[in-house]
């Protein structure tokens, strides 16, 4: 309730707009660092490899570099330009990570060459296979993750595992990563022409931020409505008739659909728009978790929100030289497993997230406080 009143709906000043969580329980305080002995993160393609093709497929396991500077120094020591190169997801700089790369077949003698080399900088070649085609940005399922949790008292463990049970449950607000904005946290303050590639991620920065500031939003939003009564609710947003608030209210799930809401089948599928003819349909897979509400990374060519969604998405619609795109507005962990090793006062999480989501904002929801003020 308190984080509710302390912000103002009609804020004009979208820096105001809090981080809400998806659970309502107290902190729990534990001790964890991103890096390679207590981060561990391995990707998980979209789909099988050809083992037959012109790309060379490499499965690499880097430590302490991010997916820029591996690729950087396979530019150097191939000879080639960065763009021969494919990827399906940037990964953690501070974490041992596992991912798919593919280059040309062309390189696959001087990459054997110098695969010495590459481990002394912390790249391992674990294996190679070949495909029809490149690998492209965001053709992978997501990512399984292992975390060490440190400091860790047994009452605090106990907690850990009951809110895991809730989150699983009931999914958490897939907001993007402190890491998304570079260690002033201000990337998206800088974005240019999108020619260059630095620029296309200054870009896709400022994307990420008014996804974020609208997913505030429409969070505080959820809040009221489930904390306020119709009246209250058609008061504090006077775009919601009083016979809307209350089916608002009527609805039992803690994020609320909007006439006019971008949905999407969960975890893959096609995008389709929330009818009030359709409510009972959509609540019955929303509870099943076969379906989730997007939001809009502002761009063009891209699908907006129509009708009182519309009307909330519309202060975060902005003139971005990117094409744009929808992204879940909540993600459900899977695979998820907590042991915890009362000698070491420690916990070993682990658990699965699809493509996008961020292991740092799911620890964060755990821990009910914000953990990650950087990308350092």
């Amino acid at each position: 309730m308190l984080q509710i009143m302390v912000y103002n709906a009609r804020m004009q000043n979208e820096n105001q707009l809090p981080r809400f969580f998806s659970a309502n329980h107290a902190p729990i305080d534990f001790y964890f660092k991103k890096c390679a002995r207590d981060f561990v993160v391995q990707e998980e393609p979209l789909y099988a490899f050809s083992q037959s093709g012109e790309h060379l497929i490499v499965h690499v396991r880097k430590k302490d570099k991010s997916t820029w500077e591996m690729l950087g120094l396979l530019s150097q020591v191939l000879g080639c330009k960065m763009s021969v190169f494919g990827y399906a997801g940037l990964k953690d700089k501070n974490a041992l990570t596992f991912q798919y790369i593919s280059m040309p077949k062309t390189y696959e003698k001087a990459l054997s060459q110098h695969a010495q080399t590459l481990y002394a900088q912390g790249i391992k070649i674990l294996d190679t296979t070949a495909h029809t085609h490149k690998i492209r940005l965001g053709h992978l399922k997501g990512n399984h993750f292992s975390l060490r949790l440190k400091k860790l008292t047994p009452l605090s463990a106990q907690k850990i595992a009951e809110v895991l049970e809730i989150l699983q449950e009931k999914g958490f607000l897939n907001y993007f990563g402190a890491q998304r904005f570079g260690k002033r946290g201000d990337n998206f303050k800088h974005a240019t022409t999108g020619k260059k590639k630095l620029d296309k991620f200054l870009l896709s920065s400022q994307q990420s931020y008014y996804f974020n500031q609208w997913l505030s939003a429409r969070a505080r939003l959820n809040a009221f409505i489930n904390n306020f009564s119709p009246l209250e609710i058609a008061k504090e947003y006077p775009k919601i008739p009083l016979e809307q608030a209350k089916a608002l209210k009527a609805q039992p799930q803690d994020f609320k659909l909007l006439e006019g809401d971008v949905l999407c089948h969960y975890p893959f599928g096609k995008y389709f728009f929330h009818t009030a003819k359709d409510l009972d349909t959509n609540l019955e897979r929303w509870q099943a978790k076969s379906l989730v509400v997007t939001g809009l990374l502002p761009g063009f060519k891209v699908l907006e929100a129509r009708d009182l969604a519309g009307a909330f998405e519309e202060p975060f619609k902005k003139s971005i030289n990117s094409c744009g795109d929808r992204r879940f507005a909540l993600v459900y962990p899977s695979a998820v497993d907590f042991l915890y090793l009362p000698q070491e006062a420690q916990g070993q999480l682990k658990f699965f997230l699809p493509k996008g989501a961020y292991a740092t904002i799911f620890l964060e929801e755990i821990a009910h406080q914000e953990l990650f003020s950087s990308d350092v």
